[in-house]
């Protein structure tokens, strides 16, 4: 009896393939400027691409198979394989296909980024589905990841169009990021510090939760350039007093879109901090006071540790939310990573388009992977 496919591992294979076998992995342009010529997989990466296949093959015959624990390792070993090889073949690969020209360029097409998310897709179903084996999941872990890291490390990549973006760039690169982090970070901490206090107050004031909980709902309702300008005209007056024109406030720059990113994060972090406190245990409070505990204790003591896992995944929500919406930053001069998004876009270069936008990607993704393992922690503990 063959056993009904597992139905993820299947989909995300059969994309992969067709992406190998339908869609461009690269373009050779003889310069910046002008469009090139879409090189395929087969043409691009050669026997890479026939591995590809053979690991997209295993993956497909894996799903099926009726061991549960057998499949995932099946999988997530081919997955983590596929990873490496398409990470380690693309530099080499490029610096082949380069083009003869004054300031020839290769830029990786969709074909190979959709291959990529396919294959890191299948990776995390199989380590999530995996239970046990910790060992194997972090050499799959690693071995993907030992891959990206070589590749850049290593100056392989340099011939890509991207890398020659980073070269042009590299001086504003750094500060840009550091910008994105500010923005993102700063403004979910002071998020937090916010609202809290106000998750807090609606859970011991009920009658209070409507006053407290639509004004939050309502900033998520305005787009965030539209918030953006409604600032402009308040921020630009205090700049023009003493303090706030030192610490650089105006209507333009870094604290529209600080202040616009931590009202968006207001909603999601009052809105756990009300369900967590809501969770706790009444009989445990009144066992802690019945003790003679005071309130100030029983809530440092008792309720806030017990609700802080249902709080810290509300902060995960708005500091996920935050990296992304930092991106509108660079329209309103505030740097980040979105100055590079905005100016590849004028420029018509996808390659500077994506210098921004692949660490706004990784962030988020690395972000939220560790901010999702603390709250699993967090939840395990039952405390802090």
């Amino acid at each position: 009896m063959v056993r009904k496919p597992e139905g993820t591992l299947l989909l995300f294979a059969a994309a992969g393939l067709a992406s190998i076998f339908l869609l461009d992995f690269s373009v050779a342009k003889p310069n910046r400027i002008l469009s090139g010529v879409g090189l395929g997989a087969f043409e691009f990466l050669g026997l890479y691409a026939g591995m590809l296949v053979l690991v997209f093959a295993v993956i497909i015959v894996s799903s099926v198979q009726r061991d549960g624990r057998k499949r995932h390792i099946i999988s997530g070993m081919a997955a983590s394989a596929g990873i490496a090889a398409l990470l380690l073949s693309v530099g080499p690969m490029a610096s082949e296909a380069l083009p003869s020209g004054t300031s020839p360029r290769i830029s990786i097409a969709p074909g190979w980024y959709l291959t990529l998310l396919c294959l890191y897709i299948i990776l995390g179903t199989s380590l999530r589905r995996l239970k046990g084996n910790s060992a194997l999941k972090y050499a799959m872990v690693i071995i993907a990841a030992a891959s990206a890291v070589f590749a850049v490390a290593s100056g392989g990549l340099t011939d890509l169009s991207i890398m020659k973006e980073y070269q042009v760039k590299k001086s504003q690169f750094a500060g840009n990021l550091q910008t994105h982090l500010f923005l993102s970070f700063g403004s979910t901490l002071a998020a937090a510090l916010i609202a809290m206090p106000f998750g807090y107050l609606a859970y011991k004031k009920p009658g209070l939760e409507g006053r407290i909980m639509t004004p939050m709902a309502f900033f998520e309702t305005i787009p965030s350039l539209s918030l953006f300008g409604i600032l402009m005209v308040p921020l630009g007056y205090l700049g023009s007093i003493g303090i706030f024109r030192v610490i650089g406030v105006s209507g333009i720059g870094w604290a529209p879109a600080f202040i616009a990113l931590t009202l968006y994060g207001l909603l999601p972090i009052a809105r756990n901090t009300l369900a967590g406190f809501r969770n706790v245990d009444i009989g445990v409070v009144e066992a802690a006071e019945g003790m003679g505990m005071g309130k100030g204790r029983v809530l440092w003591k008792i309720e806030l540790p017990l609700a802080f896992p249902v709080i810290f995944a509300g902060i995960r929500v708005a500091l996920v939310q935050a990296i992304g919406g930092a991106v509108l930053a660079g329209l309103v001069g505030g740097g980040g990573l979105g100055s590079f998004v905005f100016l590849g876009l004028a420029e018509a270069s996808s390659d500077l388009v994506l210098l921004g936008v692949i660490p706004i990607v990784l962030m988020t993704l690395a972000g939220d992977t560790l901010m999702k393992a603390a709250v699993k922690r967090l939840e395990i503990g039952g405390a802090v």
